[in-house]
């Protein structure tokens, strides 16, 4: 006579395999998103990206902010009739925190719409080396990625929402990355470059 339990379990394989099934996929997925952790290190470089969204220039000013052989500098023009200013906010992602942290400029107060563009270096980063290729040395990308909650829950109940978070990538492992307090929804960004360690050349 066969045992109670697996007696159980043969008549009630298919209640078990639904209970076991979701179990033994959490865990792989947990292990696939632990297992980089354990073998990818942490981002060496800092990276230096510009924001829509939030900005504390001028309303009168076009700002961008531009990477080329002569280094970072803000483009600056005035805004044409009937024109809207373009919100464009310097930051440094440091690899350290994975914050990122907003690179004071010095802006003109004004500019009369006859005036002719400028370019502004950034004294923080003067003398600085920017590594405009998409990967870092030490392998790491910069993407933006949709998040989506607060899950089954947020389904039934329509409170599903969905954001953009921004996160630094490298064979699998993947740290998110932290905007300032009060401008979670900085849209859109864009890398401008990795900054190489100062000094070097």
């Amino acid at each position: 006579m066969a045992p109670a339990s697996g007696r159980f379990l043969r008549d009630n394989a298919f209640l078990v395999a639904a209970i076991l099934l979701p179990l033994v996929v959490v865990g792989f997925f947990l292990l696939s998103t632990a297992i980089p952790r354990w073998t990818v290190p942490p981002p060496e470089y800092d990276l230096l990206v510009k924001a829509g969204g939030y900005y504390n220039q001028p309303p009168q000013l076009m700002v961008d902010y531009i990477v080329d052989s002569s280094g970072v500098h803000a483009h600056v023009r005035p805004v044409p009739p009937n024109g809207y200013p373009q919100k464009s906010t310097l930051y440094v992602v440091e690899h350290g925190t994975g914050r990122l942290r907003e690179v004071r400029v010095a802006l003109p107060d004004v500019m009369k719409p006859d005036d002719a563009p400028r370019d502004i270096p950034i004294d923080e980063l003067k003398g600085r080396r920017i590594l405009t290729t998409p990967e870092a040395p030490d392998g790491y990308q910069f993407e933006t990625r949709s998040r989506r909650g607060p899950g089954i829950l947020g389904d039934l109940f329509g409170m599903r929402r969905y954001d953009q978070g921004l996160v630094l990538v490298n064979r699998g492992r993947v740290v998110p990355l932290v905007p300032p307090a009060g401008h979670e929804y900085l849209a859109p960004v864009t890398a401008l470059g990795w900054m190489a360690p100062e000094g070097a050349r």
